[in-house]
């Protein structure tokens, strides 16, 4: 039985817990009771979610609903904690999860929005570590980690619309928010999922929401807050490559009822999974030294000066020093010149929170990341060829060494995790750095004010910056074929304010803002193109571009309860957007001034939603999304920088949450149809007007470049154009959460996400994509069971299984019928387990956790394995996910 004084401080707990929600910044009746879906803590390490009743309208008072449930709380006041979702699923129902994806408090089964809400539990037993996980079990998500082309830059697409590259010319298709701060840029957008209350993740256009580069959606990270109740936490994680994470936590009050604070400090290590490899060496160890040069019977030039190199006697010091160099012993083993695929993270945050009256909130949060990480893993499939490698193998390589490698796979590892790339040029022994390094920081300040009872105030001031250096060997051979070198920086800086309120015994609630962000960035990029260069065809870039971006907008959104179980509900943004592009390529392209251009824009959405019944929801909306305008961002003419325009999406979508069987089953549904129009599209071509020509003209695309009778530049062979155009598609599709807790203890969850891509285009069009073209999968699921089983007065053990499967791909030509396997990317499903121990006491827990358990060998990125014309694709090259992997992991509550 519980102890009485058991009982005494849990109700005074929840007693003082109460105070605080109706005390809270900006409570209303309506907010009060959405505030009532959050956790009470108290001493002891005892928690509970204090919730109104949903069958009697959500109306019982903080105290009634919450000192009721002491009593049943208090009779497992000697069971394992329910801190995690192990432990939810003993509670046979399904959470009630608050969200405030509409600037106010709301039940997430309530709000006519499709989203994906993941509390810090469901994250931590899915062994998810970063953003990029997240696309796992979020429908219709496409979240790829960085590739090697792009640096510490992921891809991230919701329904279809993606964006991969690095360069400051685009904007992110999916705004990502840490805190109600906005991160401007897909670089550094892999963060750390570290000491977050939940992910919420809205699925389609949120243009009045959210504003800019939100077409696709928005991810939402919320911080836990400062509680100042003298808890913390400890956990560490050693696992497979040497893996090593160390998370601690503190929380404790700095003046009691007054002023909190929060610190969060994780360290991430872990060895690469693949190696780059030293070409000579690893020719040695295979017992193949001639195709490194060594004993192939060539030595040096002779007296006939052909330049060509000259017979030898095999084996001779002339024949073994005529060779490639070599960096690594060959009895060192593996040959390996560094590692891919590593990391080494270190970051740190200190919030600090003040209730500095019974109407003011204040909340001040430092964050710190410091990542220098090996870059991706990715592998050469078939050999260089072509005309450009063919002179550089026989005229350079042949000449120096005696080797011609375009003849053979002699730079094939056949191992999809090496590659003989050495981040420099072997020719003229230049070397870069290879590490992937990323330092970013940022403070925030937000005041939560309650004007009247009726009315809050809430006002967002933040800065953030980052620097980003990276190297990429794209060619994957000793030699410096395609290399190149970046330096990224980025600053920038966010003012917010917010009024919202309610009006007619809450019936009408609004919110009303103004929002500023203004950017400025840079690239330092040198690219080496030393085949190019030799051939004649393309000297090296050295670039520096400058890039600034300001942007205002005000929005007002506001819903109307009709009836009790019919709301009306609509918002409009307006928005300001001025941007500059300042090109720099200095020993090739000359612009004198910065291209300044910009845009406004009017956002919309209306919908209506019904209450079926206390448990069934339904809504249909239209609301529209942008991506801000852009640049050229790779020019061969000045000419051709120009202004790139927005694009936007207008979203048609019906949605329904249900949770039926006394809370043992929920199921979240969408059906959506999207206009995308504008919807931009790359087209490789030809500029045949003069280099100097203000205007390029139109773009030609022609076999071999040379351009057309009656052009400026007839008979010759013009230059390359990557040109824009705006090419109307559709996106239709449907998606599906469902949780279901069958029995005490088993806890079932699943996700679907369909899409179907469609271009108004003809075939022959520039712009044509064929419908089995397809840049993002067309399905993806996932899947997981759990069961917590209790042992006696022995704690909680809980094994929990998660699969997740995306559909394939493809890499062909985008406006032909993609040929199977040569053009597809292959679909797959990967298998994560883990199992979880929490003692009696629940104040530490340990888990055994394994991702990808059944070694599924997948490509995350692969080429096209033939050309148009069906012949052997060259230099075809390969990214394969992470194998299977296991760790260990031992937390320690306080």
């Amino acid at each position: 039985m519980p102890s009485a004084s058991f009982t005494s401080e849990a109700e005074g707990g929840i007693r003082k817990a109460c105070t605080h929600v109706l005390a809270a910044p900006g409570a209303t009746r309506r907010s009060v009771r959405r505030r009532l879906g959050q956790s009470v803590h108290w001493g002891g390490g005892h928690s509970m979610i204090i919730r109104p009743d949903s069958r009697d309208g959500g109306t019982r008072t903080c105290m009634s609903g919450a000192l009721a449930a002491v009593s049943v709380l208090a009779l497992g006041a000697g069971t394992p904690a329910a801190a995690q979702e192990t432990s939810t699923a003993s509670t046979a129902d399904v959470q009630e999860i608050v969200v405030t994806a509409r600037y106010r408090e709301e039940n997430l089964q309530t709000t006519p929005l499709a989203i994906t809400a993941l509390t810090m539990d469901a994250i931590e037993q899915r062994n998810f570590t970063s953003v990029d996980d997240l696309g796992l079990v979020v429908p219709n998500a496409f979240f790829r980690p960085p590739v090697s082309n792009y640096g510490p830059t992921q891809t991230i697409g919701l329904r279809g619309i993606i964006q991969t590259d690095f360069t400051y010319s685009f904007e992110p298709a999916v705004g990502i928010y840490i805190d109600d701060v906005y991160h401007g840029t897909l670089t550094g957008s892999s963060f750390d999922l570290m000491d977050l209350e939940r992910v919420e993740v809205l699925r389609g256009p949120q243009g009045t929401l959210f504003g800019k580069n939100s077409l696709g959606g928005s991810i939402r990270l919320i911080s836990r807050k400062p509680q100042g109740d003298g808890t913390a936490s400890v956990e560490a994680t050693y696992g497979q490559f040497d893996r090593l994470d160390v998370k601690a936590v503190g929380d404790f009050a700095l003046i009691e009822d007054r002023l909190f604070a929060r610190i969060v400090g994780v360290s991430k290590r872990r060895d690469g999974h693949g190696k780059y490899l030293d070409f000579t060496c690893d020719m040695i160890r295979r017992g193949t030294p001639h195709l490194a040069g060594i004993g192939d019977g060539l030595g040096p030039d002779g007296p006939d000066a052909d330049l060509d190199p000259d017979p030898v006697p095999v084996g001779s010091p002339e024949d073994n020093a005529f060779s490639l160099p070599m960096a690594v012993d060959p009895r060192s083993g593996d040959c390996a010149l560094g590692t891919l695929g590593g990391q080494n993270v270190q970051a740190a945050r200190v919030m600090l929170r003040a209730l500095a009256s019974d109407r003011l909130e204040l909340n001040f949060a430092a964050d710190y990341t410091s990542q220098t990480n090996d870059p991706p893993v990715e592998t050469l499939l078939t050999p260089r060829g072509g005309a450009i490698d063919n002179f550089y193998s026989n005229n350079v390589v042949y000449r120096r060494y005696g080797i011609q490698y375009t003849t053979d796979e002699r730079f094939l590892t056949g191992d999809p995790y090496t590659n003989y790339a050495n981040y420099g040029d072997i020719v003229n022994g230049k070397y870069m750095k290879q590490d992937q390094t990323l330092d970013a920081w940022g403070v925030s300040g937000i005041a939560d004010y309650r004007l009247t009872d009726s009315v809050a105030a809430k006002l967002i001031l933040a800065y953030r910056t980052y620097d980003a250096a990276w190297s990429n060997d794209s060619d994957m051979t000793p030699f410096a074929l395609i290399q190149t070198d970046v330096l990224q920086e980025h600053e920038q800086i966010q003012a917010e304010i917010q009024l919202s309120g309610t009006l007619l015994n809450d019936r009408f609630e609004w919110t009303t803002g103004l929002f500023y962000y203004d950017a400025e960035s840079r690239v330092y990029n040198t690219t080496g193109f030393e085949g190019f260069q030799a051939f004649g065809s393309l000297q090296n870039f050295v670039t520096d571009d400058a890039y600034t971006n300001e942007n205002f907008s005000g929005f007002v959104h506001a819903n109307f309860r009709l009836t009790d179980r019919i709301a009306i509900s609509g918002g409009v943004r307006y928005t300001d957007e001025q941007k500059s592009n300042t090109f720099r390529h200095y020993n090739q392209i000359v612009v004198d001034e910065p291209l300044e251009f910009g845009d406004s824009r009017v956002d919309y959405k209306v919908g209506i939603d019904f209450q079926a019944t206390d448990d069934m929801f339904f809504y249909a909306q239209v609301a529209t999304g942008f991506r801000s305008p852009g640049s050229t961002p790779r020019i061969f003419t000045p000419g051709q920088l120009k202004p790139i325009p927005g694009e936007e999406v207008v979203n048609y979508e019906l949605g329904g949450k249900l949770d039926l069987f006394d809370r043992r089953l929920r199921i979240n549904t969408a059906l959506f149809y999207m206009d995308y129009d504008p919807r931009l599209v790359q087209i490789n071509g030809t500029q045949c007007n003069a280099y100097d020509d203000p205007d390029p003209g139109p773009l030609y695309q022609l076999a071999g470049g040379v351009c057309p009778p009656g052009t400026p530049m007839e008979g010759t062979i013009g230059f390359s154009w990557f040109f824009y155009t705006s090419v109307p598609a559709t996106v239709k599709g449907a998606e599906l959460e469902l949780t279901a807790f069958p029995i005490d203890g088993l806890a079932f969850n699943y996700s679907l996400g369909y899409n179907e891509f469609e271009v108004d285009a003809e075939p022959g069009d520039q712009a044509y994509r064929h419908p089995s073209s397809l840049v993002q999968p067309e399905w993806n699921m996932s899947a997981g069971l759990q069961y917590a089983f209790r042992l006696a007065d022995r704690g909680t053990l809980t094994p929990r299984v998660d699969w997740f499967y995306q559909s394939h791909r493809t890499n062909g030509p985008i406006n032909l019928p993609q040929i199977k396997p040569d053009w597809i990317i292959p679909s797959y499903g990967i298998y994560n387990a883990r199992l979880t121990y929490v003692p009696p006491r629940g104040d530490w827990s340990l888990a055994l956790s394994g991702t990808n358990i059944t070694d599924k060998f997948y490509w995350q990125q692969l080429g096209p394995a033939t050309t148009a014309t069906g012949a052997v694709s060259a230099a075809r090259a390969g990214t394969p996910g992470r194998p299977r992997e296991w760790a260990i992991t031992f937390r320690k509550d306080f």
